[in-house]
This record gives C-alpha cells, sequence and structure tokens, in this order.
C-alpha cells in the first residue's frame, strides 16, 4: 500500500534541487536502509555487547528487553489511536489483565509460559471486544472516558479477586520454564524481541491492506465509510480487538520478566510512559512508536538516581513534544524537506478513449423493475416537512437528475434513500427487494454515495483512496493481510492495476502518490467519483458533484457518467448547474417544499410552468443548497 503518513512534497517543487532529485531519495533509501540494519544488528548482538563491556550485564539486557515489552504495547495503542482513532485510556488495564492471566497459568495452574502468552492474548482481546461492544455509538472523547472507567474497572477487580489474582500483593513466583528450569535471560531477551518484531509486522501488514484502510476511512469520517460498504462498527470492533490482544501480549511478557503481577501495573501513572512514546516518536507513523518508547527508556536510565521526578520529567517532555513537535519525531522529519517522499510530478493527461474493464457493468438487471425505488417518503425534522410523500423512480441504464431550490429537499431525499436518515413514512426499494435498514447495508447491495461536501481521506495518498473503495469486493481476512497470503497478494495486484486505470481515466494517474488534501477542489471531487466508481456500485449517487469544477473537468465527470450508463448502471445527479443536468440526464425529478412537482425528460421539466415559477425562473434560488 502506498500509504503516505505526512505530507509530501510535489516532485519538482524546488526547481530540481538536490533535495528533490532522484539522486537524494535513493541516497535516503540506501541511508535509511542502512541505519535500520544497524539498529537490528545492534539489538540482536546486544547480549554479547553487554557481556563483554559490562560487569553488570544482566541488568542491561533487562532494561532493553524492557523497552521492547513497552514498545509492544505502544504499537497497540498507536494502531488503536493513531490509525483507528479510538482514543484508549485502558491498555495499561488491559495490560494487567495479561499478566494476570499468564501469572495464574504458570503460578496457579502450573502450565507452561506459551500457554499463558496464548490465554494473556485471549484476555486482552476479550476484554477490548466487551469494552467497545457497549460503546460502540460514543463519540471520540466520550469513548475515552469509557475506556477510563473500564481501566479503573480491571484495576479493582485485580484487587479484590484474591483467590485469581492474589489480591493487593498480585501473582510472584511467575517464571518462562522448559524442562523444570528456568529460561536464561539471555534467551528470554531474543524472546521479546521476536514478539516486538511479530507486532511490528502485524502493524505494518494491518495498515497497508484492506483492514487497516477500512480503519482509517472510520477514523477520517464514518459516513464516508459507510457510503463504501464498510461496516464502522465491524471495522472498530476488528482492530480494537486485534490492539486488545496484543496488549494482553504485552502483560504476559511484562509478568515473565518480572516475575510477578500486581495491581499497580494497571495504575495510569505507569501508562503514561506510553501515551509520551507514542507522541514523542509520532502518531499514525509505523516506526514511531519503537523509536518514541526508546528515547524514553534511555531518559528514564539517566535520571534513574532523580526516578521521583521521572512523571514530572515525562509529562514535561509530552507537552514539549506536543507543542514543538506535534507530528513527533518521525512525523516531523517526513514532513520536512530531508524525509518528504518523492512523488510523480503533476502533468497534463490524454484520456483514454476505451473505458477501462473496471468500470462495472450490469447487463443482468431487468429493464422495468427500478435500480433504486422510494414511494411515499416522508420525513419531518420537528415541525418542518423535509418531505412531504415523494415518489421517485431510478432505472437501470439512465442518468437521473434531482434538481429544485435551496431547502426543497434534495440531499434529505438522497439520505433517505441510502438510509442515513431514518424515514417517517414511505419505502425504499433497490432493485425491487426492501433496502436494508443500515447505509453500509445499502451500500453493499449496491447504492454508493458521493457527498455534496468533499469527504476524501486526506491524510492517505490518492491511489489509496481508490483501494478503499474497493475493500467490499476483498475476500481476503485480516489475518490473510498480516501473514500476505497468496490470496490477499494476488488481489492486491489486481486492484492497484485497477486504481490506476480508474485514475488515468479521471486524467488523475500522475498523482496517484499524492497526498489527497494536495489536490485542487475539482480533483478531490473527481477522486470522490473515481472511488466510489471502484467499489462497482449499481447506483450512483452524485451530490452537487460539478460545485466548484473547471470546464475540463466538467467534460471529466460527464464522461465517467455517460460510460456508467453505457454500462447499464443508474446514476443519480443533484446538482444546480441547470445546464450540465439537462445535457446530461434522461430523467429529472423537480422538488420543491419536500414535494415532486415535475417528472420526466429534460425537454418536459426545461418547459414545465411549475417548474419554471419554482425554480428555473427564479435566478435567486439557483445558489448552493445548504
Amino acid at each position: 500500500m502506498a500509504t503516505v503518513e505526512t505530507t509530501p512534497a510535489r516532485a519538482g517543487g524546488r526547481g530540481g534541487s538536490f533535495f528533490d532529485s532522484a539522486g537524494y531519495h535513493r541516497w535516503r533509501t540506501v541511508a535509511l536502509a542502512g541505519l535500520t540494519i544497524v539498529a537490528v544488528a545492534v539489538l540482536l548482538a546486544w547480549p554479547y555487547i553487554t557481556d563483554y563491556y559490562s560487569y553488570n550485564a544482566s541488568y542491561y539486557n533487562g532494561l532493553v528487553a524492557s523497552a521492547g515489552i513497552s514498545a509492544i504495547l505502544t504499537i497497540s495503542l498507536n494502531l488503536c489511536m493513531g490509525y483507528g482513532g479510538l482514543l484508549s485510556m485502558l491498555h495499561s488495564g488491559l495490560q494487567l489483565a495479561g499478566g494476570y492471566a499468564t501469572g495464574y497459568i504458570v503460578v496457579k495452574a502450573s502450565g507452561s509460559w506459551l500457554l499463558g502468552i496464548v490465554a494473556s492474548t485471549a484476555v486482552g482481546t476479550v476484554i477490548a471486544l466487551m469494552v467497545l461492544a457497549v460503546s460502540l455509538r460514543a463519540t471520540y472523547l466520550y469513548f475515552g472516558m469509557i475506556t477510563l472507567a473500564a481501566n479503573l474497572i480491571v484495576v479493582e477487580v485485580g484487587r479484590e479477586w484474591e483467590p485469581v489474582t492474589g489480591g493487593i500483593v498480585g501473582i510472584s513466583g511467575i517464571a518462562p520454564a522448559a524442562g523444570g528450569e528456568i529460561m536464561p535471560k539471555e534467551v528470554f531477551y531474543y524472546v521479546v524481541l521476536g514478539f516486538l518484531v511479530l507486532a511490528y509486522i502485524v502493524q505494518r501488514n494491518l495498515v497497508r491492506s484492506g483492514v487497516g484502510r477500512a480503519s482509517m476511512a472510520v477514523r477520517e469520517s464514518s459516513d464516508t465509510a459507510s457510503a463504501m460498504g464498510i461496516s464502522p462498527n465491524r471495522a472498530k470492533l476488528l482492530l480494537f480487538g486485534i490492539c486488545g490482544g496484543m496488549a494482553g501480549l504485552s502483560g504476559a511478557l511484562y509478568a515473565l520478566q518480572l516475575g510477578f503481577i500486581n495491581p499497580d501495573v494497571g495504575l495510569l501513572d505507569n501508562g503514561i510512559i506510553f501515551f509520551v512514546g507514542l507522541f514523542l516518536g509520532g502518531s499514525a507513523t509505523l516506526a514511531g512508536p519503537i523509536i518514541g518508547v526508546g528515547f524514553i527508556a534511555l531518559i528514564v536510565e539517566l535520571i534513574k538516581d532523580q526516578a521521583r521526578y521521572t512523571t514530572l520529567v515525562l509529562g514535561l517532555l509530552l507537552l514539549a513534544a506536543m507543542m514543538l513537535i506535534p507530528g513527533g519525531i518521525v512525523g516531523t522529519w517526513k514532513n520536512s524537506r530531508f524525509g518528504r517522499d518523492r512523488v510523480t510530478e503533476a502533468r497534463d493527461e490524454e484520456l483514454p478513449e476505451q473505458v477501462p474493464d473496471v468500470v462495472p457493468e450490469l447487463r443482468d438487471a431487468q429493464p422495468d423493475v427500478p435500480a433504486l425505488e422510494g414511494t411515499g417518503i416522508v420525513k419531518h425534522f420537528g415541525g418542518v416537512h423535509a418531505l412531504d410523500g415523494v415518489d421517485v423512480r431510478i432505472m437501470p441504464g439512465t442518468v437521473h437528475g434531482i434538481i429544485g431550490p435551496n431547502g426543497s429537499g434534495k440531499s434529505t431525499l438522497v439520505s433517505c434513500l441510502t438510509r442515513y436518515h431514518k424515514i417517517d413514512a414511505g419505502t425504499v426499494k433497490v432493485f425491487g427487494e426492501e433496502a436494508a435498514a443500515t447505509a453500509h447495508g445499502v451500500a453493499r447491495a449496491g447504492v454508493t454515495r458521493v457527498f455534496q461536501v468533499p469527504h476524501l481521506f486526506e491524510r492517505v495518498s490518492v491511489l489509496d483512496n481508490v483501494l478503499t473503495g474497493m475493500r467490499t469486493r476483498e475476500s481476503y481476512s485480516w489475518l490473510g493481510a498480516v501473514l500476505r497470503s497468496p490470496s490477499y497478494r494476488r488481489q492486491d495486484e489486481v486492484e492497484r492495476k485497477e486504481a490506476l486505470e480508474l485514475l488515468a481515466f479521471a486524467g488523475l494517474a500522475s498523482r496517484a502518490d499524492w497526498l489527497a488534501s494536495s489536490l485542487s477542489h475539482g480533483q478531490k471531487r473527481l477522486l470522490e467519483v473515481v472511488r466510489a466508481v471502484a467499489s462497482r456500485p449499481k447506483v450512483l449517487i452524485l451530490d452537487e458533484p460539478a460545485t466548484g469544477l473547471t470546464t475540463g473537468e466538467l467534460d471529466a465527470l460527464a464522461r465517467l457518467c455517460r460510460a456508467l450508463r453505457e454500462r447499464g448502471l443508474a446514476v443519480v445527479l443533484i446538482e444546480h448547474n441547470v445546464d450540465f443536468v439537462m445535457n446530461l440526464c434522461d430523467e429529472i425529478t423537480v422538488l420543491e417544499s419536500g414535494k415532486v412537482i415535475e417528472q420526466g425528460n429534460p425537454e418536459r421539466v426545461r418547459n414545465s410552468a411549475a417548474v419554471l415559477e419554482a425554480y428555473l425562473g427564479r435566478p435567486d434560488l439557483m445558489g448552493d443548497e445548504s
């Protein structure tokens, strides 16, 4: 996946200077690869280095292992907050629960430490899912408060459930043993290192897959994610469950390393290191959690003789990081001229004549069955009758326009048809079947919506926006994405090829690796349409797509709409650009004060006295709909 974590520079933006040259970027890639190899080599050789140069090798090995365990938990927090947009105050409690699970298995049940790790991962996952299940409707801040309450509950359970947790004293004597012998600290160091690598791979592969793109789509806009058939609740449950399992794993390793676990581990004071490490290293960056925790471990070691000031120092460090480098170390570097990714240079593109095969084709629809139908739609907002018995039939293989003055109910009608609004009366059918009750359910049935206000995922690339639109077509699981299964690789290769073909058809191929936020307004609108088409809809609803588009961009939009019509799809245009609608649409519905005042072909609508009175003959009502 071409995920761009921070804003890249446009190629050629510095007139071919060294910092934007291909040579520099190659040098930077080699340098970063070299630094990574050196860092990995030092970590692998660390026990031998400390054994040779220090009389207290076990202490320094444990120091790095502790940082590795903290990094695992911080990676989990990064997946949750940085990529998923879920403010979690539960992670120290999840680590505590994981430690208890391993402690109970190893000490009280005399089981294997490997079984304890499995149990800890499962316990972390279950607790995370339980907490999220009762807070799915909570907004960002309220979700954080719920997880804070859950964290306090986990700590209190640890204090009171003495038969399992040992109460205030906790569980001691936890050790990784095999064949009756305790594992040497040097060996356990490599166990921790192996799990850290595993956690990083899980993070990297999830983020760079359709699973991660779906989570980031929900983070950016749950409405937009729903419009592409992504279930926000399912995406949140999956991601938070994975994060919970990873946090439980860190708790197991923590208990095995220190040999004990007690309720104090779950206190928020102990959790500050993870938040500081995340924001110092860089939230929503892959390497940020590891780098941030590494810096924190070094600082804590340097001030160990003044340990009582540790919380104060970490708090000041967090404040300084938020004020001076809000993107963290990695994010700030990536946003600098030294760290920006090299992107392709923008150019005028010759649009291909042939419609790419990825543009969906609908040939099996019954010609007399509407692709989308609303009958007797009523929607009231208090005393305002936004819709009052509206009937609309949108047939396959047509472009259907919906026009009317401001406040006539156009956008409300679309929201009712796509289940973003619950209707007070009436029915909605998709190809003759009752429409699903949820927005993402309607989208999965083939009805894709593009909103009036741009809803792009601006923190990822143009290509990734289009790939996100393909999520409902993907059949691989999250585990397949993590393991890079053959099914995943085949689908990913096909999707990338198709996404580039769609971008080329819209004249955006040269901007595929740009951040979506760097596009012009018109290009953003085109990208939204391309992303919607990537989901292979049967009905495509465009809410004022022509607003702010140049003549060339309007032509590209009309061209795409005609291509969809020729392939049997239904296209719905809600638009104030009357000329654009009249020249493109086969059927037009005109609304006024929540009622249909005219329906028919463009000629009939143009000559309707009611339409002339309500809309076309009154230029003061032809502005943008609020």
